[in-house]
């Protein structure tokens, strides 16, 4: 867990499987435009990064108590502001069931609120079987390229920067995160509960989260999805300057 020093807290939750450092950007994006008014958290998931495996079974549930609890006793405050990518969303959506007096405001990015369908759900506990006992993803890099939308030349950078990334973390660590994302239920119904402001954010080359996966979560909070052009996955990895100013409104006032 890392801490950036008051106002409102904002705490950023990783996408799948990458470490926190993913965020490096976007941190530096907010502060450049004063959106950081108080204490930045982010935390790696279970097995990625320096973040280890519990002896729970795999559960975003228990991620999302760690993070609210954690986040009380770091900042002082009672509640923060909620940004998730992919994974992260899923376990913001948690906190939000499971924590809502502690959700200040939701930023979701590439992500979805729906459950998995049979073959997602299948193919991840195929997944996590073959990374048990391994040491780590077979070919970072093509996991990667699915990841980074942005093409021209900028690409191979980003490619490289995200494959290293990936190429640190144990199969035991991958294999948590998918049973995990597997078991989550469908929290869109948690959406139209939440009392704050609230964005949505997919990159247009995503190759995992759909345009209509962003519609269903934005209807479900009463607003407008955004759309970032040119990039993928990895939204504010890969255009960290306009999803600042995308998330800007959640940490106004």
């Amino acid at each position: 867990m890392s801490v950036i020093p008051d106002g409102t807290p904002v705490v950023l939750l990783n996408a799948f499987p990458v470490d926190r450092a993913q965020w490096d950007p976007l941190i530096d994006a907010m502060a450049d435009i004063d959106a950081l008014p108080g204490d930045v958290i982010s935390f790696d998931m279970p097995g990625i990064g320096e973040m280890p495996i519990p002896d729970e079974e795999p559960s975003l549930e228990l991620i999302a108590d760690a993070a609210v609890a954690a986040m009380r006793e770091t900042t002082g405050h009672d509640a923060a502001v909620w940004i998730g990518c992919s994974m992260g969303g899923y376990v913001a959506m948690a906190v939000a069931e499971r924590h809502p007096d502690a959700v200040a405001g939701l930023g979701l990015i590439a992500t979805r609120s729906t459950a998995d369908t049979r073959e997602a759900h299948e193919n991840r506990l195929a997944m996590a079987a073959a990374m048990d006992g391994a040491p780590g993803v077979p070919d970072p890099r093509a996991m990667a390229e699915d990841l980074v939308g942005t093409q021209g030349p900028g690409r191979a950078a980003l490619v490289d920067a995200i494959a290293a990334n990936i190429a640190t973390h144990s199969g035991a660590g991958i294999a948590w995160g998918q049973r995990a994302m597997a078991a989550r239920p469908d929290r869109t119904a948690v959406l139209a509960e939440i009392d704050g402001p609230a964005v949505v954010i997919g990159g247009e080359h995503d190759k995992l989260v759909s345009s209509h996966d962003i519609a269903v979560m934005a209807e479900a909070l009463f607003i407008e999805p955004v759309l970032v052009y040119g990039v993928g996955h990895l939204a504010a990895f890969e255009a960290p300057q306009e999803v600042a100013r995308l998330l800007a409104p959640l940490t106004a006032g």
